[in-house]
């Protein structure tokens, strides 16, 4: 994205606009929400105050009727940043943070991520924010459900955050990932947990969470029996813990061929 800066002044009703944007904190807005502001400037107006303010620097276009305003020592420096990303992102799409943004905004993950994940209802799509983000929107139909308000944030619940993180590890780093995020998780809502697999899972990926779990036992964390229980009664047939992988040794008590490796699957417990 092609941007260029001035140092021009602004007339009087654009220095109004980004004022009032200023005093109400708002970082990220969309035409809509400042049409309810009701400004005494008509609608068509205000788009071209608009397009002023963006060709001067002071605001920029993330997506058609989403603006994000930029702090006044960046509009001055032609510097172009996202002082938010997470509520940037929950402008543009209708959904909930979730994947490894959701475990970001729960503390469980320490990766700084430069892709933002949010699940939407009946829309997959890739986004370039910026230059500094990528917003992958994922497509979650019935899966859509499970979420809170967090520090302001709309976002998957831990448990629905694990589920959908063990249905699509490639969103969270990977099962490794997924698994020393489980570890630091202290507050887990187990009953919440159980129910999305019962409702959306298939037994081969209930096998394969099942065996995931059970590695567990070689830390110091703890998965209740009941738990254990309901996955281990939903194996059928062999699976493949990677279907992208081949070969691999088979656990007779899950049916899964385990072609990642306990070593790799633990590193960051087994290695610190």
């Amino acid at each position: 994205m092609a941007l260029k800066f001035t140092t021009e002044p602004l007339s009087h009703l654009e220095q109004k606009i980004y004022l009032i944007l200023e005093s109400e904190g708002r970082n990220v807005f969309t035409l809509e929400e400042l049409k309810k502001l009701k400004l005494p400037i008509k609608y068509g107006h205000l788009r071209v105050l608009l397009h002023r303010l963006e060709k001067k620097g002071w605001i920029t276009s993330v997506r058609k009727g989403v603006y994000l305003r930029l702090p006044a020592v960046a509009a001055v420096e032609g510097k172009v940043y996202l002082e938010d990303p997470f509520a940037v992102t929950l402008k543009v799409f209708d959904g909930y943070l979730a994947f490894q943004s959701a475990l970001r905004v729960h503390g469980l993950s320490e990766y700084q991520p430069f892709t933002i994940f949010i699940a939407t209802k009946n829309k997959s799509e890739t986004l370039k924010l910026l230059k500094q983000y990528e917003v992958k929107a994922i497509k979650l139909g019935e899966r859509y459900t499970g979420f809170e308000k967090k520090d302001n944030y709309l976002v998957s619940s831990v448990a629905k955050t694990f589920f959908d993180c063990f249905y699509h590890p490639q969103h969270a780093g990977g099962y490794s990932e997924v698994l020393k995020s489980l570890h630091a998780c202290k507050e887990m809502d187990w009953n919440e947990f159980l129910s999305y697999f019962k409702k959306f899972a298939s037994n081969s990926l209930c096998q394969k969470v099942g065996y995931l779990l059970t590695l567990l036992k070689e830390t110091d964390y703890k998965v209740p029996n009941r738990v254990i229980e309901y996955l281990k009664n939903r194996v059928r047939v062999k699976t493949r813990l990677d279907s992208k992988i081949s070969g691999g040794k088979l656990n007779k008590d899950w049916l899964i061929i385990d072609n990642l490796g306990k070593m790799e699957l633990l590193s960051w417990w087994l290695h610190g």
